[in-house]
């Protein structure tokens, strides 16, 4: 949609710090307030619980990857951001993120078809040099199960009906700012 669209976000940004220091970190945190019930629904609906036993802390203790481990696994933040985005055209200004890698990884799975595309990785960088490893069957046994327990794919159902109202809310706080900006301009 075009209306969605904000062009010149970063020069925006940098206009109400010129005008006033503090503004765009005030703009975030009115921001922030609005997005609050959508942040607590996303928080409800994390499971508490490890969804598989092999993401367990008690399994895993050192991994990133285990439920919980470094980072709670029902924490979400609010995120804005103003740098071009390299790899797409149009960057979300703002973003709800679950920060935990082992609630993402939980909720994503499976939503892909699940057939691996290649038998082997691509070559990647390890240790000074390249390697690359077998695609085993690990992850489609763990999507199945993950299915049939439905703990997959919570995050974005909690917010789905009320994302384009919160999308409104927020543009409406951009542009406010942006006609205190223009107002000073002119």
């Amino acid at each position: 949609m075009a209306s969605d669209i904000v062009f010149n976000a970063k020069e925006i940004v940098k206009a109400l710090e010129d005008l006033e220091p503090g503004l765009k970190n005030k703009m975030v945190k009115e921001m922030r307030a609005i997005a609050k019930p959508e942040i607590t629904a996303i928080k409800n609906a994390i499971p508490s619980t490890v969804p598989l036993s092999g993401l367990s802390q008690t399994k895993n203790p050192n991994s990133r990857l285990a439920w919980g481990a470094g980072v709670k696994a029902n924490n979400v933040g609010l995120y804005f951001k103003t740098k071009a985005s390299k790899k797409f055209a149009v960057t979300s200004l703002v973003s709800l993120i679950v920060k935990s890698p082992a609630t993402a990884l939980a909720d994503v799975s499976g939503k892909g078809s699940g057939v691996p595309v290649r038998n082997v990785t691509r070559p990647y960088a390890y240790k000074g040099g390249t390697r690359t490893h077998r695609v085993t069957t690990q992850g489609s046994s763990m999507i199945q199960v993950l299915r049939s327990r439905r703990k997959n794919n919570f995050v974005y159902p909690a917010v789905e009906k009320s994302l384009p109202m919160l999308q409104v809310e927020i543009k409406l706080i951009l542009e406010r700012y942006t006609a205190k900006v223009n107002r000073k301009l002119n």
